[in-house]
């Protein structure tokens, strides 16, 4: 039977926009007519849920998002849903636990958020493991790096350190073509129930739709 496509957002940590960049690929996706749902699986912070509830309620006239707070089975739900969804989006908890392998081990695309500070990107050593221990298991699918939330200022270097650190990772993930930076635009949609598609933010703009076109030549 065909299913829909299944993308995660993962992380070991938590505060890396891993909800952030699930909400505003949903709607992304959603204009383009693609019957979208999102999975979030942070039962305590419950940032997409609670997200799609405001967007649901406050902007009719806007395309709907479906979200689900996931507790516990998330394979079974995964599987069921992707039969009814032509895209699952699944936001995982930042830690090491049973969904964060559940996600590596089903999910067509998978992006690993980063912001480029030391301490984000120490956490690829042991997401290194992880990825190694469940690529058999899932060798079709692709997965990359995105670097989130940096400085659009041109005398900032971090971006480029990071990406000159992840060259020795090439062999485990790919750099996505998207970098996303630092702007009030994501606050204020998230704020509003929005993706910055819907603002007027032009930047913001090409960062998400550039997003959505990897994901299609990815699909």
């Amino acid at each position: 039977m065909q299913r829909g496509l299944i993308i995660s957002f993962l992380q070991i940590k938590g505060g890396v926009g891993k909800s952030t960049l699930c909400e505003n690929l949903a709607v992304a996706l959603a204009k383009e007519k693609q019957k979208v749902k999102i999975i979030d699986c942070d039962i305590k912070q419950r940032t997409c849920s609670k997200w799609a509830a405001r967007r649901n309620e406050a902007n009719p006239e806007q395309t709907a998002i479906h979200c689900t707070i996931q507790v516990d089975d998330l394979k079974n739900t995964i599987l069921a849903e992707a039969k009814l969804y032509d895209v699952l989006i699944i936001d995982v908890q930042g830690s090491d636990n049973k969904n964060l392998r559940t996600a590596l081990l089903l999910s067509d695309i998978i992006y690993l958020p980063f912001i480029p500070s030391q301490h984000d990107i120490e956490t690829i050593e042991e997401l290194k493991i992880l990825l190694e221990e469940t690529k058999i298991q899932n060798a079709e699918r692709k997965t990359f790096y995105i670097l989130n939330n940096c400085s659009y200022h041109y005398l900032d270097s971090l971006k480029e350190d990071a990406d000159l650190y992840f060259k020795e990772h090439n062999n485990i993930f790919k750099k996505s073509l998207v970098s996303v930076c630092h702007r009030k635009a994501y606050k204020v949609a998230s704020a509003e129930g929005l993706g910055v598609i819907e603002l007027n933010d032009k930047k913001a703009k090409e960062e998400i739709n550039k997003l959505a076109e990897e994901v299609r030549q990815n699909a």
